[in-house]
């Protein structure tokens, strides 16, 4: 059976120092990259990036690859709300992508990757199929265990019917990290090829992220991880993906997966 490889792109919103070109050139990179091993991706996109950047949206969406939710404003404290401001708020994020795209989200990415059962009962009242949020390490709050998960139907206790799959972010079991974006640039290729080769070991789909900031070369940043190896990120991803094409991986959109796997 050959293995599943899912590429996903957090599209975050530009702060003080990580200027608005960044974001939109690196958009405009990744599709490239994309385009050139003509493969479909899943972009998650907070609905303020998608106000401020409504032409490269259009153009993801134009290119082929799905829009998926990467919440309001990508602030971590989305996550801490009660239920029904959480319910209001993906409402809210799902519209304004969805006016701006032209298609309804159907998947959704917490901010930080922090989710809990408040999130995921306001994905299924928005009539979500997917969550991508949970990372299982020892790193990432009480997702602790560290090999290989496959995707799964969530069950939230006390709460009778949840038709909501959850795809979980890939790790290397080694160094329990999220395969992808800052790990990726730290830790770089060999270290992303043995955490991959885990997971088709498994027989885990790789779920895989990158930013678009991590592709545009810098040497600036508040901190030393905001721009570590971005002048080598987009060859260091470029090999990602041509090491999966050599493994007979299967790439696919996260909506794709949800099917395939679930």
């Amino acid at each position: 059976m050959r293995p599943f490889f899912i590429m996903t792109i957090d599209v975050d919103p530009p702060v003080s120092s990580i200027p608005s070109f960044i974001v939109e050139e690196g958009v405009f990179q990744i599709l490239k990259l994309l385009d050139k091993y003509a493969i479909k991706a899943t972009f998650f996109i907070p609905a303020v990036t998608a106000q401020k950047f409504p032409i490269a949206i259009k153009e993801i969406k134009k290119r082929g690859h799905e829009i998926a939710s990467h919440g309001l404003k990508h602030h971590p404290d989305e996550a801490t709300l009660s239920l029904n401001k959480q319910i209001q708020m993906i409402k809210t994020a799902t519209e304004i992508i969805e006016s701006i795209s032209g298609s309804r989200p159907i998947g959704y990415r917490a901010p930080l990757f922090k989710v809990n059962e408040n999130c995921w009962m306001a994905l299924q009242k928005n009539h979500y199929l997917y969550d991508s949020s949970v990372v299982y390490s020892p790193f990432y709050g009480r997702f602790r265990k560290i090999f290989p998960i496959k995707p799964f139907q969530i069950r939230i206790k006390h709460y009778n019917y949840c038709d909501l799959t959850e795809i979980p972010v890939s790790v290397n079991p080694f160094i329990p990290l999220p395969l992808g974006g800052t790990w990726m640039r730290i830790f770089g290729l060999k270290w992303c090829k043995i955490g991959i080769k885990m997971n088709f070991t498994f027989q885990t789909p790789v779920v895989f992220y990158v930013h678009p900031k991590d592709v545009i070369p810098r040497t600036y940043g508040r901190k030393w991880h905001y721009y570590r190896n971005t002048t080598n990120c987009m060859k260091t991803l470029e090999e990602i993906i041509k090491y999966a094409i050599r493994n007979r991986a299967r790439f696919l959109k996260a909506c794709e997966l949800t099917k395939v796997e679930c």
